[in-house]
């Protein structure tokens, strides 16, 4: 019996699942004066690994040959793929409100995935539950408490970029303590940003946006575009402000400072 990340228990055989999928490296490829990819995957301020590939490499061998080829390769493939070109490319659009679900869902998932997409020795504890997973599987909509942004990135010589932290918070006022897990991915000119909080006390998930008081910092202010919980209102592309390299890597750390909140000694964490 084979474990499916997605789908739990199955009998069917195990696959690779690229957590950017390959239509989004033909799109990338050559854009910044080369015909290969090199990756680097880092832990902290050190390099875990670096190597060249024609397409990106960020695979995990977790899924079943149903969720990966069948449910998720016609969603990428047919959902996703005409609503994130433009989005990718960098030309103007407008993300409408049935598409702003769709690509939270994409962004989602690929949260859930960078989890494994990693040697197993240099993981951190997998912070999606099975159930929500599942769930996910079911319904491919992401769950009603966590949030998603988008943002336009200047993106350079890194054509695709992820990155993902996870922070113990404890408010000051009732002692309220929560794990706050931050996934931010780009590829292109779109950035995606997940944001997830987790109650230390029950283990289930709570409302990011009514738990966790977050403060939008420096260009995030302009230049960050909500998506889910969904809107009812279409979103011209792109935002005002675009994004660097640098204001990415600050737009994944902003989320440290909640406010009323401080973070949660490390003897005492969950």
């Amino acid at each position: 019996m084979n474990q499916c990340f997605f789908c739990g228990p199955t009998t069917r055989p195990l696959t690779e699942e690229h957590v950017w999928p390959k239509w989004v490296s033909k799109l990338l490829r050559g854009k910044y004066g080369s015909d290969h990819f090199v990756h680097i995957r880092s832990t902290g301020n050190d390099t875990t690994g670096y190597w060249k590939s024609p397409h990106l490499q960020v695979t995990t061998e977790s899924l079943c040959d149903e969720c990966n080829n069948v449910w998720l390769g016609n969603f990428e493939n047919l959902v996703i793929k005409p609503i994130a070109t433009p989005l990718i490319l960098g030309g103007e659009t407008l993300i409408r409100p049935a598409d702003q679900w769709q690509i939270a869902a994409w962004a989602y998932k690929m949260a859930m995935l960078l989890e494994i997409a990693m040697p197993a020795e240099e993981r951190h504890q997998e912070f999606y539950k099975p159930t929500e997973r599942r769930q996910f599987r079911n319904e491919t909509i992401p769950d009603e408490h966590v949030r998603v942004f988008l943002a336009n990135c200047q993106y350079g010589q890194e054509p695709a970029h992820a990155h993902q932290h996870l922070h113990t918070l404890r408010r000051r006022d009732d002692g309220f303590s929560c794990q706050l897990k931050i996934c931010t991915a780009t590829a292109g000119c779109l950035g995606m940003q997940i944001i997830a909080a987790r109650s230390t006390e029950t283990g289930q998930l709570v409302y990011a946006s009514t738990e966790v008081e977050m403060e939008l910092l420096g260009k995030a202010k302009r230049a960050i575009v909500p998506i889910w919980p969904p809107t009812n209102e279409g979103v011209r592309w792109p935002p005002a402000e675009g994004m660097t390299q640098q204001d990415i890597e600050d737009w994944t750390e902003m989320w440290s400072k909640a406010e009323g909140m401080y973070p949660q000694p490390p003897d005492s964490a969950a």
